[in-house]
């Protein structure tokens, strides 16, 4: 339990290396075609190799089918937005969470049953951030991202989650 309490660690600390020199070097996107599959084995993976100290669902709805876009980039974007959600719920006082991704006609939706955004006027701020675990620039990042695709996020405002438009994704 240890040693994988270890890996996770320094999957974490690659992950915020990663995320900081791409984000101070610029995004720079190469569209290739890939499955929808293997984004949600990307998610599913991610989440395998996140400490949690609570019982957390996670749901993938994804239909089948490929779309045009940088897998390695968009598969960032859905771990930051898969570790907020689970740090989410790990704040929350629920014993218990759900995560869910739905893709549906190029937008991906994740709605997590964890406490409330505390500060919505810095999501998207570098190095802001209101939890207690990260570096404030999952976000940031994952919008910079986006908008190299075209595309925008949208924070939900009926239900907690965002919404992300994949934009000049072709499917």
């Amino acid at each position: 339990p240890i040693v994988l309490e270890i890996k996770k660690s320094i999957y974490r600390v690659e992950r915020i290396i990663k995320s900081t020199l791409l984000f101070s070097k610029g995004v720079q996107i190469n569209k290739k075609l890939f499955e929808l599959e293997k984004l949600k084995e990307s998610i599913e993976d991610a989440f395998e190799h996140y400490s949690m100290s609570k019982d957390i669902e996670l749901i993938i709805n994804f239909e089948e089918g490929e779309v045009k876009g940088d897998f390695d980039l968009l598969s960032i974007v859905m771990q930051n937005f898969l570790y907020n959600a689970i740090d989410a719920i790990e704040e929350d006082e629920n014993e218990e969470g759900t995560i869910t991704f739905t893709y549906e006609k190029g937008t991906i939706t994740v709605k997590d049953s964890g406490v409330p955004i505390k500060d919505e006027s810095i999501l998207y701020e570098p190095f802001k951030t209101t939890k207690l675990k990260g570096s404030g620039l999952g976000l940031a990042l994952s919008l910079e991202i986006i908008k190299a695709h075209d595309g925008k996020i949208e924070l939900l405002t009926k239900e907690k989650g965002f919404k992300i438009w994949l934009g000049n994704l072709k499917f």
